[in-house]
């Protein structure tokens, strides 16, 4: 029996059938159908019925799941404790970051890391939402998942709080608030589409919830993977969307009017990892990335304090120090 097959056979449990196991696991559907057979002949047990739609769990299943969970649970405790071991001068640090929180974020806030720690590879890549990162953190696959706060966590996850995501509304060249006007309130953005991030049924989008509370009733003109193509649409479609700090020097810059709206959008974000101390290497990834933010967050808070509204506050900051 190999921990591979114990994995596959969870995932099928868990979502029901080979199909979309095999699309969670990269597999293809015979190969996966080969494995849990492979392992109910070595287990000489039947594992699931098998109905036209679906592999519902025998009793001899269900009473692996917890043994299996077990198993693989230990693996990853094993992992831990040997990741724990080493110098924070090697080995690699696995991160995951949700589209909200994307994988240039994180690698623009990881400068200081990797000067100080060239030895240590960080493997930063991102998945399509925060229920999927909290399952890669749990099982293991990644170490720290950067995320918006997640409503709850397993009580085998913890969540350590680094600041709060403001975004602003972006708009095409030529759609500045009036000059008496520095402020948009939500319920007058106007009726320019708006360009969407993809969420998935297992989210919430901050931006719908925001303007559904004030009343205000927009129109979709694009849904798209990505920050980066949402801003391309406001710049080449004429649309408007609401974009984090760090990407409103750039929108600027290419040409795009940032707008501050009343209220602000905001949502606290931070780190998801597995409960208990974190290995160095994760311990020192996630004090220097909270030290960044710091420094970014009060670059922003002495220009606005010089009497700059937030926009051009975080153009100001970003001419001496890109982060957010």
């Amino acid at each position: 029996m190999e921990l591979r097959q114990l994995e596959q056979f969870l995932a099928v449990v868990e979502h029901g059938g080979l199909g979309r196991a095999a699309e969670r696991l990269y597999l293809s559907q015979p190969t996966l159908s080969g494995s849990i057979r492979a392992l109910e002949r070595e287990l000489k047990v039947e594992l699931f019925h098998r109905t036209a739609r679906r592999l519902v769990p025998t009793s001899a299943g269900l009473q692996l799941v917890p043994l299996a969970r077990r198993v693989l649970d230990d693996v990853v405790c094993v992992q831990d404790a040997m990741r724990s071991a080493r110098e924070v001068g090697g080995g690699v640090l696995t991160v995951m970051c949700t589209p909200d929180m994307s994988a240039d974020a994180v690698a623009s806030w990881a400068g200081g890391f990797t000067r100080a720690y060239p030895a240590v590879r960080l493997d930063i890549s991102e998945v399509g939402s925060r229920h999927e990162l909290v399952a890669a953190v749990a099982d293991g696959r990644a170490e720290l998942g950067f995320t918006l706060a997640p409503d709850e966590l397993r009580g085998d996850l913890d969540f350590i709080e680094l600041g709060v995501q403001r975004l602003l509304l972006v708009r095409p060249p030529g759609h500045a608030p009036e000059p008496h006007a520095p402020r948009v309130p939500l319920a007058a953005i106007g009726d320019l589409p708006l360009a969407r991030r993809q969420i998935t049924r297992n989210e919430e989008d901050a931006v719908q919830a925001a303007l559904a509370a004030h009343g205000v009733d927009t129109t979709t003109g694009a849904t798209v993977p990505s920050r980066n193509a949402q801003l391309t649409f406001v710049l080449r479609s004429g649309f408007q969307a609401f974009l984090p700090l760090r990407m409103c020097a750039a929108a600027r810059a290419a040409g795009a009017e940032v707008v501050e709206t009343d209220p602000l959008i905001e949502s606290p974000f931070g780190v998801v990892h597995r409960a208990g101390e974190l290995a160095p290497a994760a311990q020192q990834f996630v004090a220097d990335v909270r030290a960044e933010l710091r420094g970014w967050f009060d670059a922003i808070a002495d220009h606005r304090a010089a009497g700059l509204g937030l926009a051009d506050a975080v153009v100001r900051a970003s001419q001496d120090r890109t982060h957010f």
